[in-house]
């Protein structure tokens, strides 16, 4: 459902006054909550208090109790009424706490305080007893003694002699202690009586102050522990609470902040879509300006290159179109031989440009890649010595030339040829007096060129556009070239990871310094760049529509000693391969009624002569940037237009293969690029292991025209999995006109090796078929 702006922003108040009034709800709930656990604090707090005071009170009273022996009946009264204080609270605490405290508890405690008032009082009592003790002894006690000491005089006759003689004494008669025995009595039996009484009411009092203290510590440590496990019970309930009221608020207020950012993401992408539609707007128009105006420029650079490109081909074109014209109607050797001669001229000038332009765009594109060899460092100053010096004289100008030690180094030879021959090519095209020099010097792994000419120099202003392709400055408009030297020579730089420096003012020519890292090789035969592989006895077959391209490649292959038969359609192809087995077939690309992948398809799926087995070479107009495609598709290799007639050679070559193969190095893709695979593989298995009987019976027997006859027969399919060098070590064992026998035997061996692997991979390619 839509809703307008002002719609969602209503909606949104809404929504966030709902969720305010929901944690108000929330707070008040709490609030109350919380109320009624904080009325329950204070009612066990009320409680504890009672406990304390009961407590205080019954300490009062034992320390009271403790005075006893000087009790009168004041302070017994005094004791009873503090007795009954504790009494009654003990009475309150039984009504009001009874969720704490059991009543027989309380009833206990109430009936050993009254118990214990009741001893003391019979203590009390006793003590007083030793009052009236004492009392008559302090009455009694004189009255007795002066009885008890009183004497009586009695006069008597005197014993012995004297009484003989009638003399008297008068004697003093104590009066008898009765009374004061009986006194004597009477105080022993009431001390006897109160030791007694004391003794029994101090045991009971022991007593029942151990027993109250054991009930009153039971009481209050049971009141302690209720109520703190109340207060526990509480504080869990608030925690709990508050926990509570802070997840509903926290959820609350989260939901408030998604719903706001919702609501506030909502509102502003409306807002947004607003701003964002007349931005776009904008910004389209401001695009399709931009757009334009790079149309304009590319269409501008598109005419500009098709113009220089159709302006430096249209003058060869025409020297060759024109000295044609004349070479026809020539007579005179001479003559003829000029008008070839411009022809040719003319022919390599396009041919340098095409090769320029197509060097320029494989760059620009990324294919162009590395290919690091060991070569000579000397021989980059001395072939280009050797192409430059002639052309610099022609114009009046001094070639100077320092090399650099003849150190082997390991990198691109073909590219570092490309980067000094663009550079003197300009230095020498721009130049048109002084001398032109070129410097090479190799230090520490880098290897730096130093081209220097006293041409007309570049500004600092047009130092910056110099190397963009197809850029040429006003000196240029006479010269030969689209523009694309410098841009290829920096392009070249950049790829092997060197440098490239320009020191020049307007009017004091120019100096360019290139430095590249290379890194020494080593010893290495100085003539490692020029090996040749043999290419005698290997038999080519051509196809192209073409009949000049088909005669002017046969008579390049002749030249350099390889046999080959041509053909301009596939009837004539399939022709020519019945009536022998051909070592290799070389194949137009391009063709009106076939192309070079329908040829490869074609003749691996057919089973005429070697057709399933002969590499097939495919020739191409295009740049080296597809070699990994046609590769990949089953080529052996690729012949890229224009070529020579050593290149080609060197491509047959390098098919035929230069290396003693491993068992990792032989390749089965080719071979079954094209119909069925197991049915192939096992062919090639027992037609391998056929054939290689062969060869060893012909070794056997010495019959050099029967493995003459086998080498012929298995090269070109061996040629295709790359496994033909033991071959040709063979053959050129059995045409050597000083064979050796035990040499012969090892090179039979080697094939026969080469053949076990062969068979062997093909066995391991069937297994890995049949997993898949």
């Amino acid at each position: 459902m839509y809703m307008s702006l002002r719609q969602k922003i209503l909606f949104s108040y809404i929504i966030l006054i709902m969720l305010i009034g929901s944690m108000t709800a929330i707070l008040l709930f709490d609030r109350a909550r919380i109320r009624e656990i904080e009325e329950e604090s204070a009612e066990i707090r009320s409680v504890r208090r009672d406990i304390n005071t009961v407590h205080r009170r019954i300490t009062e009273l034992a320390t009271l109790g403790e005075s006893v022996m000087a009790w009168d009946t004041t302070e017994y009264h005094l004791y009873h009424e503090k007795r009954m204080s504790v009494d009654t609270l003990l009475a309150d605490l039984k009504q009001n706490c009874t969720g704490f405290v059991l009543p027989e508890q309380v009833d206990t405690l109430r009936m050993l305080l009254s118990d214990k008032e009741h001893h003391l009082y019979r203590i009390m009592k006793a003590f007083h007893c030793q009052e009236i003790a004492d009392s008559l002894i302090a009455e009694q006690l004189p009255k007795v003694t002066s009885q008890a000491t009183r004497t009586r005089t009695v006069i008597r006759k005197k014993k012995g002699i004297a009484g003989w003689f009638g003399k008297k004494d008068t004697v003093t008669i104590p009066v008898p202690a009765a009374p004061l025995h009986s006194l004597n009595e009477r105080l022993i039996s009431l001390q006897e009586k109160r030791i007694r009484d004391l003794d029994t009411y101090t045991d009971s009092l022991r007593f029942y102050n151990r027993e109250l203290n054991i009930r009153l510590y039971s009481f209050i440590a049971m009141l302690d522990r209720q109520a703190q496990t109340a207060f526990q019970y509480r504080e869990q309930k608030i925690a709990e609470a508050q926990r509570h009221s802070f997840r509903l608020i926290a959820g609350l207020v989260g939901a408030a902040i998604v719903l706001l950012i919702v609501s506030h993401i909502k509102i502003m992408r409306d807002i947004q879509c607003r701003e964002r539609d007349s931005k776009q707007k904008e910004e389209l128009i401001s695009k399709l300006r931009k757009i334009n105006g790079k149309n304009e420029e590319l269409i501008k650079s598109r005419r500009k290159i098709i113009q220089t490109i159709t302006h430096e081909l249209r003058s060869p074109l025409a020297a060759i179109s024109g000295n044609a014209e004349l070479l026809t109607q020539d007579i005179a050797d001479t003559e003829r031989q000029r008008h070839t001669e411009a022809i040719l001229l003319s022919s390599d000038r396009m041919t340098a440009l095409l090769n320029n332009l197509l060097n320029f765009f494989r760059l620009d594109s990324g294919k162009e890649t590395v290919s690091p060899r060991p070569f000579r460092l000397a021989g980059i100053v001395e072939t280009l010595d050797a192409e430059f010096r002639p052309q610099a004289e022609a114009k009046g100008l001094a070639f100077v030339s320092e090399n650099c030690i003849d150190e082997v180094v390991l990198g691109d030879k073909d590219m570092v040829l490309r980067i000094g021959s663009n550079l003197l090519s300009n230095a020498v095209k721009f130049t048109e007096r002084g001398m032109v020099s070129i410097r090479a010097s190799f230090d520490h792994g880098i290897y730096t060129m130093e081209v220097e000419d006293t041409g007309s120099g570049i500004d600092k202003r047009h130092q910056k556009i110099i190397y963009r392709p197809f850029e040429r400055l006003s000196n240029a408009a006479t010269q030969d070239g689209f523009g694309l030297g410098l841009s290829i020579v920096r392009n070249l730089v950049r790829l092997m990871n060197g440098k490239i420096f320009l020191d020049s003012e307007s009017g004091e020519g120019c100096t360019f310094t290139i430095k590249l890292p290379l890194d020494t090789a080593g010893s290495i035969s100085e003539n490692l760049d020029n090996r040749t592989v043999s290419c005698g006895n290997i038999t080519v077959l051509l196809l192209d529509n073409d009949e000049v391209i088909l005669a002017m490649t046969k008579e390049m292959l002749v030249r350099q000693k390889i046999h080959c038969d041509i053909c301009r359609n596939v009837r004539e192809l399939l022709d020519c391969m019945r009536t022998r087995d051909y070592d290799l077939l070389i194949t137009d690309l391009k063709m009106p009624d076939i192309n070079g992948y329908e040829i490869l398809e074609l003749l691996r799926t057919s089973n005429i002569g070697n057709s399933r087995e002969i590499p097939v070479i495919a020739c191409t107009a295009m740049d080296n940037s597809s070699e990994a495609e046609l590769l990949a598709a089953g080529f052996s290799a690729c012949l890229f237009k224009p070529f020579s007639g050593d290149e080609a050679a060197r491509i047959i070559s390098s098919c035929i293969g230069n290396t003693r193969p491993a068992h990792d190095s032989i390749d089965l893709t080719p071979l079954i690029a094209y119909g069925n695979k197991e049915e192939t593989l096992d062919r090639l298995a027992s037609e391998t292991v056929k054939e290689m009987d062969k060869i060893w019976q012909a070794c056997r027997k010495m019959d050099i025209a029967g493995l003459d006859t086998m080498i012929h027969h298995l090269r070109s399919s061996w040629m295709l999995l790359k496994a033909a060098r033991p071959l040709q070590d063979l053959y050129d064992t059995v045409h050597s006109p000083e064979m050796d026998g035990t040499e012969l035997k090892e090179k039979v061996q080697a094939v026969l090796d080469t053949g076990e692997m062969i068979v062997m991979q093909a066995q391991k390619k069937k297994e890995e078929l049949w997993e898949k």
